[in-house]
């Protein structure tokens, strides 16, 4: 229809009657043909986009059914590590296990049980008698009664009988305080076939099981783990029966972390089915009769089943759909009447073109995401500002520069999607946070301004970027059931400047020195922050041209074996040596080398100078495991796994001789990616070693995710344990699930020979520290294991 339009003359005053093209009826019909074809593709499109997302919800909901699994699973897992401990403290050490009811009930409060786990009810050990024996543990339980038990009360069998063996409540805790107290002495649980066979089978099997329990007509979960005598799991059935002592379990209320597994998602039903019936199920949501199910697998042969509201699909499905509908309906109206009046009247025509213009005007100016003036607009605004305090002195001026923290994890981990939702959000609560006269622009990507005019008796700046972060600290919802906690950091610059660029440049300083500081936090700009971003800028220029002028070197700490006092391997430490300012210590550069990205090459630096060192004592026949550590910038890419591979071809050293030191923060940044590339890792034979464990927050299931070879248990707790209880706690618990777990423990920072001792006393298995030497360079290292051979030789001799 534009054609006509472009070849269109005016009619002659003198001419005949109109061309037929040129009559109101023709453009009128064309009008009405052009809003029929418009609601006709409206309607398809709305037709379309509603069964799009109705897949799109089905989709979503499989989503959340695993996220739900995986939620389930981690639970169950939690509560199976409070079985494990309590299993390795009823172990006990040489001098015996420990069965001491207040010792136990001690060990329940120090791990915190009814703290730590909400949902676990009570629990305790049930000891598996022999009939032969049933008159000494009579006899026993006489002698030492049991809390709750009154003193010199007869052992009572029940019920009675003569049986070829019997299972007691020997110890036990409860969160219900009547239930404090011990059962029945002589309350015989193996008499119930039920409870018999679960005891039994945990003996058989050596496994860890999750058991449905009916009691008193309600329904609960156990989590029970055989007890043998001795450390470890015996390896065959036969050896099981004969070392077996009984079961340790818990019992825990199920609704409470279906509750937990469910939170974010409270559309969705789930009901966990026990493997042995399919009539034991705890279910938490309403019933779903018709609608989208499935189902998920857990651990032990659970599963999980999910329900939901199904989605429909039509042209008013959902909103959606309806906005397309309506919107196409609405949008070929307009453009049927623009085609009308575009065809009748040309002033009309030059209206619409000068209200488009205006509109390209407008997004020239303001951001296209969140409608805000962009930087351009943004700056004009603070020179209008600054002029008007120019002339005026009693005005205060000031910029807000505001940064989302964390906001590349939220475009990383929940999508772009939701990253715009929260820059959306962003920008509304900022509009509500200020004054009607003062300026919000969105600068780029997270980052925003705030421009305050005001008078000086005026709130302060300080005062109104408090209220900024306290309104960003809100949960941003994002529409899907999801919502994600959020803050941000302001730097604050007040004054007149010579320029709007400068009054922001000096804003954005404070918001750097307002990350720096821990986020979450306003900073007033000072003008020593330019010496400092100055200097900041100096130290990244001298770090990005160090690798080329070949500044970095290694030093090597030695790891000894504490059984023998051998040096089995050695820590490669990286060093800058700095033509100014000599040898820098990497806690000054390691953290700036993470944030610009720079510590890619240098790691991979690293690894191939350790990696050749290696090879050159493996020449002179010295078998040292040699130990790098990796950073989280380079677990995070696929590219480490090439590295490891050249590093080890271009060296030839042997790949049993290479461990990969990475700490748990880093491990945990996407643990399963980490876990995938470090199994691709570990075929080649590399080893892997838990940097600082203990500090941070991985699980079990992670651990054994990671594929460790090794532990290295933080200095932290080895300064502390001397003189810490919890310290040393920590580190027996450490070496204890190291050793339970078929790895290697090393013990980090040791400086005394009384910590060498108390490591030596837990069985840690090797150690480093200064108490055996300081970082050495190559050559001073091959003098240290020269005089530690002499040293060996001499005490042998």
């Amino acid at each position: 229809m534009a054609s006509p339009l472009r070849h269109r003359l005016p009619p002659s005053r003198h001419s005949g009657p109109k061309h037929p093209a040129l009559h109101p009826a023709r453009w009128y019909l064309a009008a009405i043909v052009v809003l029929l074809l418009g609601c006709a593709f409206s309607a398809l499109s709305a037709r379309s986009v509603g069964r799009t997302d109705s897949q799109e919800a089905h989709v979503a909901f499989l989503v959340s059914a695993d996220t739900t699994a995986a939620a389930l699973a981690t639970a169950l897992q939690h509560e199976e590590d409070l079985v494990v401990d309590a299993r390795a403290y009823l172990a006990g050490d040489a001098e015996g296990p420990n069965e001491s009811e207040r010792g136990f009930r001690r060990w329940i409060a120090s791990v915190e049980a009814l703290t730590r786990y909400p949902e676990v009810m009570g629990g305790g050990m049930i000891q598996f008698v022999p009939r032969a024996q049933l008159a000494a543990f009579a006899r026993k339980v006489v002698a030492e009664p049991a809390i709750g038990v009154q003193p010199g009360e007869p052992f009572r069998l029940v019920p009675s009988g003569q049986r070829p063996y019997y299972c007691f409540v020997a110890l036990s805790f409860s969160r219900r305080v009547e239930s404090q107290s011990a059962a029945l002495p002589g309350l015989d649980y193996c008499a119930t076939a039920s409870l018999r066979q679960t005891i039994l089978q945990a003996r058989e099997s050596g496994r860890n099981e999750y058991v449905p329990l009916t009691t008193g007509g309600s329904t609960g979960l156990t989590i029970d783990a055989p007890l043998y005598r001795g450390k470890g799991i015996p390896a065959t059935t036969a050896q099981r029966r004969a070392r077996f002592r009984g079961v340790f379990g818990t019992t825990i209320e199920p609704q409470v972390i279906l509750a937990a597994a469910r939170r974010g998602r409270e559309d969705t039903t789930i009901v966990l089915h026990s493997p042995s019936t399919s009539q034991v199920g705890f279910r938490a949501g309403p019933v779903v009769s018709h609608g989208q199910h499935t189902t998920r697998r857990l651990p032990n042969a659970w599963t999980m089943e999910a329900s939901a509201r199904a989605v429909s699909f039509g042209l008013l499905a959902d909103s959606k759909s309806s906005i397309i509908l309506i919107g196409g309906i609405a949008f070929s109206l307009l453009l049927s009447l623009l085609i009308y009046v575009l065809g009748t009247g040309r002033a009309r025509a030059i209206l619409t073109v000068r209200e488009k213009t205006a509109e390209i005007s407008h997004q020239a100016l303001h951001d296209s995401l969140t409608g805000l003036p962009n930087r351009e607009l943004a700056l004009d605004r603070a020179e209008r500002i600054l002029a008007r305090a120019r002339r005026e002195p009693g005005i205060v001026v000031a910029a807000l520069f505001v940064d989302i923290d964390r906001f590349k994890y939220v475009n990383d981990s929940f999508g772009h999607a939701a990253g715009d939702r929260v820059l959306i959000v962003t920008a509304e609560r900022l509009q509500r946070a200020i004054r009607d006269q003062d300026t919000v622009g969105r600068i780029g990507g997270d980052e925003f301004v705030v421009l305050l005019e005001s008078a000086a008796h005026a709130g302060s700046p300080e005062t109104i970027a408090e209220r900024v972060i306290q309104a960003l600290r809100q949960p941003v919802e994002l529409g899907d059931g999801r919502t994600i906690s959020t803050s941000a950091s302001v730097g604050i610059a007040i004054g007149v400047r010579p320029t709007a660029e400068q009054l922001l440049q000096d804003a954005d300083l404070a918001l750097y020195a307002a990350k720096a500081a821990g986020k979450d936090r306003s900073v007033l700009f000072e003008a020593n922050m330019k010496s400092a971003a100055s200097a900041r800028l100096k130290l990244e220029l001298d770090l990005s041209r160090a690798l080329e002028q070949d500044q970095f070197f290694l030093l090597y700490q030695p790891i000894v074996s504490l059984a023998s006092g051998r040096v089995t391997g050695v820590e490669a430490l990286i060093r800058w040596r700095h033509p100014e300012r000599g040898v820098v210590q990497p806690g000054s550069f390691i953290a700036l080398a993470e944030e610009t990205g720079r510590i890619l090459p240098i790691g991979r630096w690293v690894l191939r100078e350790a990696c050749r060192q290696a090879s050159v004592w493996q020449e002179q026949g010295r078998e040292l495991r040699m130990s790098v550590n990796v950073s989280a910038r380079q677990l995070d890419s696929d590219r480490l796994v090439e590295d490891v591979r050249q590093a080890l071809a271009r060296s030839g050293v042997e790949a049993s001789a290479l461990t990969l030191e990475i700490t748990e923060t880093a491990l945990m940044n996407d643990p399963g990616a980490a876990a995938k590339r470090l199994k691709r890792i570990k075929t080649s034979g590399v080893r892997v070693a838990i940097d600082d464990f203990g500090t941070g927050s991985s699980s079990l299931t992670y651990l054994h995710e990671f594929g460790a070879s090794r532990i290295k248990v933080d200095r932290s707790f080895v300064a502390a344990m001397a003189h810490s209880a919890e310290a040393a706690a920590i580190v027996h618990t450490l070496i204890e699930l190291s050793r339970l777990l078929g790895i290697e423990s090393v013990a980090e920072g040791i400086e005394d020979e009384g910590q060498l001792a108390l490591l030596r006393k837990e069985g840690c298995d090797y150690g480093q520290g200064f108490l055996f030497a300081h970082p050495l360079d190559a050559p001073g290292l091959e003098a240290f294991l020269e005089r530690d051979s002499a040293r060996q030789r001499q005490a042998v001799s």
